[in-house]
């Protein structure tokens, strides 16, 4: 009888050791059929969700498309309650494209910014020198030590106001490989002066207007530009000096241009730009010195029509006897004139 309870006694002990043993490994179960179940809710969770690289694409095609700066940060608000997804991606585009064109925008960049590192990659500035109610130059630097594109436009200019540009931001952000820079109207603008500033890192440059007799000092401050885009007719021969390093340069020539010389005079109206900038006289002075490897080229955006096809024709045999490759593009309309904020300023085309 002690042996039975003796047996009685170990056969208890060993059903305890069992029910210790399998405690833990139900748990273990447990917790795996747990986590199981929430990768499952997650990846459906996923699944029913956009690409990553489709919510981009429309994230960054609504937010660079918007011009009005309230719409702008509307959206931005809107987009960043409709799910962590598409906020998370929002924050990515938003810091990577920026718009500083308005008080609203630096604001909101301010706020932005005291929460994340800037990464701007492609920036947008409107500038104004009278306006000192506004942002300046040197506090948008801060802002994008990173940009690789930077399109400027001026409102308002006065003297000196490009020097200090070059200084306060152009020469802060050496990563800088693109840009475009517009000015007001010729009536509205003040010549820039040569500036001992120089930027080395700018190979695509887009000058949409400049001030009256100041492009060759502006040409001089970005030595190493490869593609040259000019919106303004000029006399191109007296800008071979600057133009060393250029292989593609890119001429808007828009028909009915009007050029206005000083404020109270009515404006020059021509029914053709092309003539303006002078290519076959630049050409004999030196422009765009072609090799057999490294062909120079250039590439005039004129009118819709081809009225002016028989000055284009005098300009493209002269190219051939230079060795210059020519390309003519008709898409402008008739009075086009360069804007300050272009709505394809960061388009690769616009520099090839």
């Amino acid at each position: 009888m002690t042996r039975q309870v003796d047996v009685c006694g170990r056969a208890e002990r060993y059903d305890d050791a069992d029910v210790c043993c399998e405690l833990p490994r139900s748990l273990l179960q447990l917790f795996c059929l747990r986590k199981r179940t929430a990768q499952h809710k997650k990846l459906q969770k996923y699944r029913g969700a956009l690409p990553y690289e489709l919510v981009e694409k429309i994230i960054v095609d609504a937010w660079c498309s918007i011009g009005d700066a309230p719409a702008r940060w509307r959206f931005f608000r809107a987009i960043a309650i409709l799910s962590k997804i598409w906020r998370d991606v929002l924050h990515e585009v938003v810091l990577r494209y920026v718009f500083i064109e308005t008080m609203i925008d630096f604001v909101a960049y301010e706020r932005l910014l005291s929460r994340y590192d800037p990464c701007a990659r492609y920036v947008s500035v409107v500038l104004n020198a009278v306006d000192h109610t506004r942002f300046r130059v040197d506090e948008i630097a801060k802002h994008v030590p990173e940009a690789q594109f930077i399109c400027i436009a001026i409102t308002m200019d006065r003297r000196y106001y490009f020097d200090a540009i070059l200084q306060n931001l152009l020469a802060k952000t050496e990563s800088l490989t693109h840009l475009r820079i517009c000015w007001p109207p010729l009536r509205d603008s003040f010549a820039c002066p040569l500036s001992s500033v120089v930027i080395s890192s700018v190979t695509h440059l887009h000058i949409a207007r400049h001030p009256s007799a100041s492009l060759g000092s502006i040409l001089a401050s970005f030595p190493n530009v490869t593609h040259l885009r000019l919106g303004t007719p000029c006399f191109l021969k007296n800008l071979v000096p600057y133009m060393s390093t250029v292989q593609v340069l890119i001429l808007d020539a828009p028909p009915q241009y009007s050029v206005h010389t000083v404020s109270q005079a009515p404006a020059l109206m021509f029914q053709s730009s092309v003539p303006l900038w002078n290519i076959c006289d630049a050409l004999e002075h030196g422009l765009l010195k072609s090799t057999a490897n490294y062909p120079g080229r250039i590439i005039m955006n004129a009118g819709k029509s081809d009225a002016d096809k028989s000055v284009t024709t005098e300009i493209a045999l002269s190219c051939q006897r230079h060795g210059v490759v020519f390309e003519c593009r008709r898409r402008h309309p008739p009075l086009w004139q360069p804007s300050h904020l272009d709505s394809r300023r960061w388009d690769y085309d616009a520099w090839s």
